[in-house]
């Protein structure tokens, strides 16, 4: 799920309701009582910000990235409406593409997990991941068959509506910019906790697109079902793998936690060529 090491401040390990101590290895703090833990990561400095105001900012970032994204390839598809009528194997191509490399339309680096730098581990060798983790070297075995279904059930659906910029066609464009953004969270801004959530989002995305599919033709739902299954449990390992890395990080981006990634049109036309 992630590409590179991690380091976290310690936090909170002691914590009295009546007066809210935090410990630290180089010192003790009295804080106002409060009813919350305070969750703080190391941005490369000894200070330690307790603040976990949600970065509005992030989240407006997610947002907007996720929906230009798909402004974009959704006007691609009208545009090749408009100029030709494809045949359906050409349409499984193009899907299949777009469900490795749909980033290539993204302002956001959505680079996924180096494989190779992970000794074939799913995850960094400092990330705890429960043991029932599939190994590394199945996700891109998995990915792949997703991509085939992918690629033959939206070819079937096109068959049916002869559009490329169909509603059912278009759920499929929003579940992989989801997914993309959902991508940057994960392995590029290392944000454990939005990851979880972030998750759920695109388990809600891909369950759309496999009721739109069936809705049209009953086989291409079916077909397209199986990416839902296998999402069903990468959503309960994001979030296993949230619970038992501690410090917990906050669901949601924190202001000043040094994770950020940036907003940049360069990274449009990008493959950023790294393993499924």
């Amino acid at each position: 799920l992630t590409s590179t090491a991690w380091a976290f401040v310690p936090a909170a390990k002691i914590l009295r309701p009546e007066i809210g101590i935090i410990s630290h290895p180089c010192r003790a703090q009295q804080v106002q009582p409060s009813s919350r833990i305070f969750l703080a990561s190391n941005t490369g400095d000894s200070s330690i910000d307790n603040d976990n105001t949600p970065d509005v900012g992030n989240i407006a970032k997610y947002l907007v990235a996720t929906s230009l994204q798909f402004g974009i390839l959704a006007g691609a598809l009208k545009l090749i409406d408009k100029l030709v009528f494809l045949p359906k194997p050409v349409v499984g191509l193009l899907f299949a593409f777009l469900s490795l490399r749909s980033r290539i339309a993204s302002v956001l680096d959505n680079s996924r997990p180096n494989r190779e730098a992970q000794d074939g581990k799913a995850t960094p060798s400092d990330v705890k991941r429960p043991s029932w983790t599939p190994p590394g070297i199945a996700f891109p075995f998995i990915w792949l068959t997703i991509t085939g279904l992918r690629a033959v059930s939206s070819a079937m659906i096109y068959g049916q509506t002869e559009r490329l910029c169909s509603a059912p066609l278009l759920s499929m464009i929003l579940h992989l910019c989801i997914g993309d953004t959902w991508n940057t969270i994960t392995n590029t801004e290392k944000r454990l906790g939005v990851s979880a959530i972030g998750c759920v989002v695109v388990w809600i995305s891909v369950w759309n697109a496999i009721i739109r599919y069936y809705k049209v033709i009953p086989l291409a739902g079916k077909i397209l079902a199986p990416s839902g299954v296998w999402i069903s449990i990468a959503t309960v390992l994001t979030y296993s793998i949230w619970r038992i890395n501690t410090p917990v990080q906050p669901l949601w981006p924190v202001k000043g936690d040094g994770k950020s990634a940036s907003f940049k049109w360069s990274n449009l036309g990008q493959l950023q060529p790294t393993s499924i």
